[in-house]
């Protein structure tokens, strides 16, 4: 009797020293905080996005980290580009259509798109060195 006892008491001690503690989902930034999501990407999509074309970022394809700011976008860019992480070239500052919760994720600290996104307009004020 003595083994069934210990028995029925081991999946109850398993599973104390197993507890599940929820991983706590990224806070993203919300609407009041952050109104609109800019991203970094090639100067080339202008002409496309002037023409009246869709124009849409695929995360699948590469990562391209988001913005609350357009200025921080473009230091982002500008460091980048001095640590060699991205070519020097034409790169522009755009801003997304949609809400930051509703397109980010929380990579390593940083955001990122997480789905698909279409650029609506773009940054004129401060052009890329």
């Amino acid at each position: 009797m003595n083994v069934v006892r210990k028995l029925l008491f081991l999946p109850l001690v398993l599973l104390t020293a197993c507890s599940v503690t929820p991983v706590e989902k990224p806070h993203l930034p919300s609407p009041e905080i952050c109104p609109f999501v800019y991203v970094a990407a090639p100067g080339n999509f202008i002409v496309d996005i002037a023409s009246g074309a869709e124009v849409i970022l695929d995360p699948g394809y590469q990562d391209f980290e988001l913005f609350c700011d357009a200025s921080e976008a473009r230091e982002s860019v500008q460091r980048q580009i001095a640590a060699g992480d991205l070519p020097p070239g034409d790169w522009r500052i755009y801003r997304l259509d949609g809400q930051m919760e509703d397109l980010a994720e929380v990579d390593g600290g940083r955001l990122k798109l997480a789905r698909m996104g279409e650029i609506v307009d773009w940054v004129t004020d401060q052009p890329m060195p």
